[in-house]
């Protein structure tokens, strides 16, 4: 059998064909995760996550997440723990949002949130703390390394 240019441009076809189906099966395998399931009603209520940004812009630099060798330590101001204070740390993943954590803030007695290590996966995470003091609502994200 002699080999001539329509075989030539059968295999190409064939083999284009191939990796169009490869392609078009791995992007309908892949996981996409939204950073927010409901972000339609997160951007009714933005201004508010901007006036609560703007409130805590204050306590950016005081507020601190640390990972330890056994422990992730959040440590606040002294004065939280005089106040009326309450509020939420969500440890969110980019990547992936089966490694989101939610928590309540309970400070201890030298205002710091402690949590086990075990509990995240090594990577970067983003640290949103939202909380309200004084009768006002305050929300900080930081970009951590855990």
């Amino acid at each position: 059998m002699k080999f001539t240019w329509g075989h030539g441009i059968t295999i190409g076809f064939t083999l284009f064909v191939v990796y169009i189906l490869s392609f078009v099966y791995r992007s309908f395998n892949e996981n996409i995760d939204l950073v927010a399931e409901d972000y339609y009603a997160q951007e009714v209520v933005f201004q508010d996550r901007i006036d609560e940004t703007q409130n805590a812009k204050i306590y950016a630099d005081l507020i601190s997440a640390t990972k330890l060798e056994t422990e992730v330590v959040l440590e606040f101001p002294k004065e939280f723990q005089e106040n009326d204070f309450e509020g939420e740390v969500h440890f969110f993943r980019p990547s992936d949002k089966s490694l989101d954590l939610k928590f309540p803030l309970r400070l201890d007695d030298s205002a710091q949130v402690t949590f086990p290590s075990q509990l995240f996966k090594e990577g970067r995470y983003e640290v949103k703390i939202h909380w309200s003091m004084e009768g006002r609502n305050f929300y900080l994200a930081k970009q951590v390394y855990l």
